[in-house]
């Protein structure tokens, strides 16, 4: 763990956004630990997040977006330090910020955080969440049984529906601010089972079925929230799954609402866990390391635990698109 922590102490010289792509560097070398990669593997990831991603914090680097993030860090990091992370989450609750705000990104760090227990991380989630808020309006449509159910209905008036822009807190603006889509969203979904195990239940066969990179973000980002949600008092729980299903909600129709349909998976009799998680400790890719690194955690307690394989094992090219294995 010490390792993890010099590098992630190291990551704070990074700005929030980098040349492409908002800081994924600490959530990438968070998994990679978990998963049992090298120190040589962790400085190989840290070193080319370096030089090919990241930009320095500096002056040159200080938006307004910026300034406010190292600000906000460096007030969350006492207060965290005296009190810890809870009371500021618990602020952010408050005031509804949604958890799909920088893409989900803000959650799944803080997740990892939580999950390695590094302070200035906690800190640092905690402010990009609070630096890039998004407010989603609450739904006025009749009450919803559960997640399958919401998805269905959505999926009636809104499939096919396109929202252009390359960044998905953008789009997700976009239909927050669609006249519609009030109504469109339940107030309430109904059912008394666990929420946030039926967006992961919903969310992994569409990113099966779509491959679609936000969809790949409902899946990490499910599983952040149900961490999140182990840490809460009973009292906030409730808040916290609404404000989820309602993301995952509005994400859905930034993708333009797809059925789901009955997937057909593959057999993975034969295929390791062992050998997927040696590929993702080789890639550079971020977006792969994590989400072989929530499917190998997910897996474990699931009903369909080959469903989490195949998928992991897709990301690293050991299935091809339509299942088959690679040769």
């Amino acid at each position: 763990m010490d390792n993890l922590h010099a590098l992630l102490d190291a990551n704070q010289a990074f700005a929030l956004n980098g040349r492409d792509t908002t800081n994924h560097c600490p959530m990438a070398l968070h998994a990679l630990h978990e998963m049992g990669a090298s120190q040589a593997q962790l400085q190989r990831f840290f070193t080319h997040w370096q030089s090919d991603h990241a930009l320095p914090a500096g002056a040159a680097n200080q938006s307004d977006e910026e300034r406010h993030f190292v600000q906000l860090r460096q007030q969350f990091a006492i207060r965290i330090a005296e009190e810890g992370w809870l009371p500021t989450f618990e602020a952010l609750l408050e005031d509804g910020l949604s958890p799909a705000g920088g893409a989900f990104h803000p959650l799944i760090r803080l997740a990892c955080a939580l999950e390695n227990g590094h302070l200035g991380e906690q800190a640092a989630a905690l402010a990009a969440w609070r630096c890039k808020p998004l407010i989603l309006p609450a739904g006025e449509g009749p009450e919803c049984r559960d997640i399958p159910a919401l998805l269905a209905n959505l999926s009636a008036p809104w499939e096919g529906s396109h929202w252009p822009g390359e960044w998905i807190t953008a789009r997700l603006r976009q239909v927050a601010a669609d006249p519609r889509w009030p109504d469109s969203l339940p107030r309430s979904l109904a059912g008394e089972g666990d929420l946030l195990a039926q967006l992961a239940e919903a969310a992994l066969p569409l990113y099966w079925q779509t491959r679609n990179f936000t969809v790949l973000h409902l899946v990490t980002g499910s599983r952040a929230a149900a961490i999140v949600a182990r840490h809460l008092p009973d009292a906030l729980k409730e808040r916290w799954q609404t404000l989820m299903w309602q993301a995952v909600a509005t994400a859905y129709i930034t993708v333009g609402a797809p059925v789901l349909r009955v997937q057909r998976w593959p057999d993975t009799t034969g295929l390791k866990w062992e050998k997927v998680l040696t590929q993702a400790n080789e890639s550079l890719d971020d977006h792969v390391i994590k989400l072989v690194h929530c499917c190998w955690r997910e897996q474990v307690g699931s009903s369909h635990p080959y469903r989490y394989l195949a998928v992991a094992a897709r990301a690293v090219g050991l299935l091809e698109s339509e299942g088959e294995r690679v040769a």
